[in-house]
């Protein structure tokens, strides 16, 4: 269970805000600062103390209201200092916040002034910044570049600061790339160029990052010294300024949880609850939700090594709505990990109740879906074979340019035609990475919430048939005839729904892969459309009745027959499940003369009634795209067409 509950902690990212200030407080609080702001002189005096109140509430929500408070001053005094320094805590605002769109606006903002005014540390600190942004996406390449151009610019600019964070933002690129080594290396190098002028913002995040390697390869005795530094680094800073004590409550937090990890491998349970008692003491509203959740789940391991049971089970369900809510993506293990706990402790009864309760959650959990989110599917099994091409494309360049250089000894004229043809090949390749990298851009952020769900819906469905598996394989377990019928039609279930969505993922990559092939026949549309409708009439389990409305008697067209015979089935084949309700499907067909093209307007089919909310209906809609694209088509959903949930695609004529 240890393993299991470092698996989630691990797999911890960021998200949106668990806790809430009191709205009351913090708006008394805030328009009794405002007040005292508008009684101040409209000068220097106004602009040091907005930016003391930036700097000392570096945290939401209170954070951007100060920032911003700072930048309109600066531009309505035409103060170049201070509109810099809030261009800088706007900035820190949205890293905070994990909105690197933002994030990228404010520092082209710090870029100008730095090119103007030669304040260069700003500028970086918060480009460095966005490297790790781009790391959290999994944007790994991006992030390696930006983050190596930092290091060059702070070089170049003799910007000591910059120089830090850029190898701060390498080493957590090198990390979530599992290159562990390179980022201990890059973050060991950081740590030996610390001097007097190193921020203690960089000098703690540094510090953390080379403990947290440390730890994650199992070199406790490594990793005390840099913990031990972070923990004086931290008690320092907090007493010097204590008005700004709650800009470093997330590291502090931070530094516990590395301290309690490090005493749960000793089995010092002493030290453990000592420091869990710490952490807690640190959780506050503005704490980032991903420590106060890291908190949680120290304690958890804490109560699993203790084998507290009780205790375990009760904090799973006070943290499960908050992780409902927030990060539904943990809540399928989170859930198995309980029913481990129950089984444990001998409650099979309640571990059964709660892979029961996971089962029914994962349906509402599915509505969480969109049809962008599909894009994802495609660019997994497209990225890798783009940045393949780009290194082929680059192989390719240098050897040509080695074979021209030794062309050009033997005949000028002959170099300079071939230099023109490669010139031109360059051009076109180029420009066609460059296309296809912004088509990848445009939709990255889609593609890595997708690869995380599809990993968290085929967990889910495991978890449910190894779960009742396990159960009904209990040696000393009583269950009567119904429960194992009930538990078995459960693993069945759940196994045919997972063998399905599968199957549909694999063949949509295949189509996108050019592994399949479209065969071109000559084919009697009004047969297909009555044999598809035959077969769905047959079928005793659809849930569909079809009805064909056209005047068209025969018309052939050019197509693959069996895949387009299986897009017909799929606009009107559908499981019939307990209590579900008849659907009745109309499928309008209208040739246009003069568009040469005919037009399919499918009414009421379950690929549009259900096309945001069920992923095997998204796969199989892109399928079904794939083909009539293919083919010179269009194909379109409309979920909330004023008539009935609708499909429209047309076929050119030949």
């Amino acid at each position: 269970m240890k393993k299991f509950l470092l698996l989630i902690y691990i797999s911890m990212g960021s998200f949106s805000f668990l806790f809430g200030e009191d709205k009351v407080e913090g708006i008394h609080y805030r328009d009794s600062l405002q007040k005292v702001i508008e009684l101040l002189p409209a000068d220097s005096t106004r602009l040091s103390y907005l930016e003391r109140m930036a700097y000392c509430h570096q945290y939401p929500p209170l954070d951007k209201f100060f920032a911003a408070s700072l930048w309109e001053e600066s531009i309505r005094q035409e103060n170049a200092y201070y509109e810099n320094l809030g261009a800088y805590y706007m900035a820190t605002c949205f890293d905070k916040r994990h909105d690197p769109d933002s994030l990228s606006y404010w520092v082209d903002k710090l870029k100008e002034m730095a090119l103007q005014r030669g304040t260069y540390d700003y500028y970086l600190e918060q480009k460095a910044a966005l490297s790790r942004a781009q790391a959290s996406k999994r944007k790994v390449e991006k992030a390696i570049y930006t983050a190596k151009d930092v290091l060059e610019e702070a070089i170049r600019y003799r910007s000591h600061n910059g120089e830090i964070a850029a190898y701060n933002s390498l080493a957590c690129a090198y990390s979530v790339s599992s290159r562990r080594s390179e980022s201990l290396e890059i973050l060991i190098k950081a740590h030996k160029r610390f001097t007097e002028r190193t921020k203690l913002s960089l000098r703690v995040d540094i510090l953390s990052r080379i403990a947290g390697n440390y730890g994650n390869i199992g070199q406790d005795s490594a990793k005390m010294p840099y913990l031990q530094e972070m923990t004086e680094v931290l008690q320092e800073v907090m007493t010097k300024e204590p008005e700004a004590k709650n800009n470093w409550t997330n590291m502090a937090i931070d530094c516990q949880v590395k301290y309690i990890m490090h005493f749960l491998n000793k089995k010092n349970f002493s030290q453990v609850q000592e420091h869990i008692e710490k952490a807690k003491a640190l959780l506050a509203p503005h704490v980032d939700p991903v420590f106060w959740l890291n908190v949680q789940l120290m304690q958890l391991q804490y109560f699993s090594q203790t084998r507290e049971y009780d205790k375990s089970i009760a904090l799973i369900d006070e943290v499960t709505p908050v992780i409902l809510k927030n990060y539904v993506y943990t809540f399928g293990m989170l859930m198995s990990y309980k029913a481990m706990t129950q089984k444990d402790k001998g409650d099979i009864e309640g571990a059964i109740t709660t892979l029961r309760y996971l089962i029914h959650t994962q349906d509402s959990l599915n509505n969480a879906f969109s049809a962008s989110q599909l894009d994802q599917v495609k660019e997994v099994y497209h990225i890798d074979e783009l940045l393949l091409e780009k290194q082929k494309i680059s192989n390719t360049n240098l050897i040509r340019i080695l074979s021209v250089l030794a062309i050009l000894f033997v005949l000028i004229f002959f170099f300079y035609i071939y230099t023109r043809s490669l010139s031109r090949k360059i051009v076109q390749s180029e420009k066609a990475a460059a296309e296809a990298a912004a088509r990848s851009e445009a939709n990255n952020r889609a593609k890595e919430r997708l690869r995380t769900e599809i990993s968290h819906d085929i967990r889910i469905s495991l978890n449910a048939v190894v779960g009742f598996a396990e159960l009904l394989m209990e040696v000393d377990a009583d269950f009567d005839k119904e429960s194992k019928v009930e538990y078995g039609k459960i693993i069945q279930e759940n196994a045919e729904q997972l063998l399905d969505y599968v199957n549909n993922i694999l063949e949509l990559s295949r189509l996108e892969s050019g592994k399949i092939k479209y065969q071109q026949e000559n084919c009697d549309l009004m047969e297909m459309c009555r044999e598809a409708i035959d077969r769905a009439r047959q079928f005793e389990k659809n849930i569909v009745q079809p009805f064909l409305q056209t005047t068209i008697q025969e018309i052939s067209i050019t197509t693959d027959r069996r895949n387009f015979l299986a897009l017909l089935r799929s606009l009107i084949i559908f499981k019939k499940e307990s209590n579900t309700d008849i659907y009745r499907t109309i499928i309008h067909i209208e040739q246009h003369e003069a568009e040469k093209k005919l037009v399919f307007r499918v009414i009421n089919t379950p690929l549009a009634k259900d096309f945001q909310g069920n992923r095997t209906t998204l796969v199989r809609n892109e399928i079904n795209s794939h083909l009539i694209h293919y083919f010179g088509g269009t194909y379109e959903v409309y979920p909330n067409d004023s008539e009935a949930p609708t499909l429209i695609f047309t076929y050119p004529l030949s």
